[in-house]
């Protein structure tokens, strides 16, 4: 009798686990294939994977939609393969720390010690570190060109592309985080420098095949037994769906993997539960800590980044982990290590970005709700008026052409209501004061916090939830207002010029009215020659880049020839400057030709400066 009791006992401990695990996975599912299938209708995405892990174990994969729409092929959570775009970047991080963990690699160390042919410039005394790099704090600009390439024949060795597109140093290290690719691509170099493999190798044998994730592959194209598995990606515009080729990805360790939800549920568990499985750990417990331990902070009460993972803590709970964008493809990958629990989802369609966050806010929202507060301290009209303007981005190109991309959509600040700060994006948010240059999101805990510098003005914003960048205050030089105005003025100029004086002679000519006190032809020629070249490189330069994500591909032989034009600009300029000052001694020429010739000088002059600070002046690729 005892025996048969002690069996029972036994047995109901064995099961009790499994129907609760069965429970919470009903319930997961229930509500996770809810809210994912609403945001699919609602932004016309074609398919979509997910993976939740919980308590070390894979709690379901699920597929959803299509992952090719022509034939009616349906998405496996198992089986079918997405792009993970910046997910990819874990590998490179969990690659650093395998060699830090070995002794071959500080986290704190110049990394010019660790580049035998590619050096970083001592453009700050403060050295770039490793721990730099992982933090994304080590105060490179952005550089877009050749990010991504529409065929094979882009992508070459890293050293190659990293000789030629070295971003340049514009802060020193430490101070704010700028989300760089290209540090990320030298921390992948670094791997294969001190390991003596090639970085697909390398993660091949010392990530990939250790936790077993057979269908995840860094390959371009991938390899053949993959290639059928591989969900197509896709545009939804004007009520279709228009299907994507592969996109190539040369700095191929910042975003180039391909990978299932269940392979992606297996790297969670061994990011959530080190050494689980005897042999297949990748980082002993003792790095796995470290690994997930905040390395920087910008600012108080703003999410401390980890070495290498993504701060998306929210709701008073920690949750690291991965964002991922593709141009087709966008993905998330978000754990909660206190609660040994994450999920990964990804969308095949362009439509898909930005929803894995809301995802993710919803996840949060549902089981873990929290309290508000209201605050109790205020700022006077006059206080609150500091924080007004506009703020872009800190992560742009700073010493390229493309600096102008620092031009467009700015986050406007302004007070609202006397008691609280709207700021406006593409949306409306509003604000209120909670401690000294804080602010809390009025429905949620979602805080901004201000920097101002020894001076006491303000000159950087930072949103507590995204901890990767910062917001520049957008000084009145750089200024849409400023560029804008003096642009269209110059617009209107070089059209009177280009259309009227032509005109003008021709009429002249045509009536035999005397020339004595107009231009000489030699003015007009040279002026409207000039006049001519800048609009022609503004025209075709907006024309061949107007679709402004088709910079990411490079630039056409066309696009960098267009780049002597301005130069041409420049000796015209000059030119129609000494024959100015000429006009202005000659009594016999009129006024009103003095005084257009002289415009059209300040104007190209203007034209010129504004070339220059936007660095068009020259070729800055």
């Amino acid at each position: 009798m005892r025996k048969v009791l002690l069996l029972i006992i036994v047995v109901f401990c064995l099961i009790h686990p499994l129907k609760a695990f069965e429970r919470d996975s009903a319930k997961i599912s229930s509500f996770m294939d809810g809210i994912i299938q609403a945001h699919m209708d609602d932004q016309n995405i074609a398919g979509a994977t997910l993976a939740v892990v919980k308590d070390g174990r894979l709690l379901f994969t699920r597929g959803y939609g299509y992952a090719d729409l022509g034939n009616q092929i349906p998405v496996d959570g198992e089986k079918t393969l997405f792009r993970i775009g910046s997910i990819s970047k874990l590998f490179v991080w969990t690659a650093i720390m395998q060699l830090y963990e070995q002794g071959r690699l500080d986290l704190n160390t110049d990394v010019n010690q660790y580049l035998e042919d590619i050096e970083i410039p001592p453009t700050y005394p403060e050295p770039v570190t490793l721990r730099d790099i992982m933090t994304h704090s080590a105060g490179f600009e952005e550089y877009v060109t050749g990010l991504f390439a529409k065929d094979s024949s882009a992508l070459r060795p890293l050293k190659e592309i990293l000789s030629e597109q070295m971003p340049a140093r514009v802060r020193p290290p430490g101070k704010f985080s700028s989300y760089s690719n290209h540090a990320t691509a030298l921390a992948a170099y670094i791997v294969q420098q001190v390991s003596g493999q090639s970085f697909g190798d390398y993660v091949e044998e010392h990530i990939i095949d250790k936790l077993d994730l057979a269908h995840t592959t860094f390959r371009q194209p991938l390899p053949p037994h993959m290639e059928g598995k591989l969900s197509k990606g896709y545009k939804f515009t004007n009520g279709e769906y228009h299907e994507k080729g592969f996109e190539y990805i040369p700095l191929a360790p910042v975003g180039a993997a391909s990978s299932t939800a269940g392979d992606m549920a297996r790297l969670m568990i061994a990011y959530l539960n080190p050494g689980q499985v005897p042999g297949n750990e990748i980082l002993d417990s003792t790095t796995h800590t470290m690994m997930q331990r905040n390395a920087f902070q910008m600012a108080p009460h703003v999410n401390p980044l980890p070495h290498g993972f993504m701060n998306m803590s929210q709701n008073n709970k920690r949750i690291i982990g991965h964002g991922g964008d593709t141009f087709w493809f966008h993905s998330l990958l978000a754990f909660i290590p206190k609660e040994n629990a994450g999920f990964f989802i990804s969308f095949n369609t362009d439509k898909g970005g930005g929803t894995t966050l809301d995802v993710l806010k919803e996840v949060v929202d549902h089981y873990y709700p929290e309290k508000l507060n209201k605050p109790d301290f205020e700022l006077s009209m006059k206080e609150l008026k500091q924080y007004e303007g506009q703020y872009r981005a800190n992560r742009y190109p700073h010493k390229r052409f493309t600096k102008i991309m620092a031009l467009t959509n700015p986050t406007k600040v302004s007070v609202a209501d006397s008691s609280k700060l709207k700021v406006k994006n593409r949306e409306a948010r509003y604000y209120l004061p909670v401690g000294e240059n804080t602010f809390r999101e009025v429905h949620s805990s979602d805080t901004l916090i201000f920097k101002e510098n020894n001076e006491g003005e303000i000159t950087h914003m930072i949103d507590g939830l995204v901890s990767i960048m910062a917001f520049e205050k957008i000084p009145f030089i750089d200024s849409m207002k400023l560029h804008g105005t003096l642009m269209a003025i110059s617009l209107i100029i070089f059209f009177v010029t280009l259309i009227y004086w032509p005109l003008a002679y021709f009429i002249r000519r045509e009536y035999h009215q005397p020339m004595e006190k107009h231009l000489p032809r030699h003015v007009k020629f040279f002026g409207w020659l000039a006049t001519l070249v800048f609009l022609v490189f503004v025209v075709a330069l907006s024309t061949l880049l107007s679709d402004s994500n088709q910079i990411v591909f490079g630039l056409s032989p066309v696009v960098r020839g267009l780049f002597v034009l301005p130069l041409v600009g420049g000796l015209l300029t000059v030119i129609v400057l000494y024959l100015t000052y000429r006009i202005w001694k000659k009594k016999a020429i009129g006024l009103s030709g003095k005084i257009h010739c002289t415009l059209l000088a300040l104007v190209l002059l203007v034209s010129l400066w504004q070339l220059n600070h936007w660095n068009m002046l020259g070729f800055h690729f």
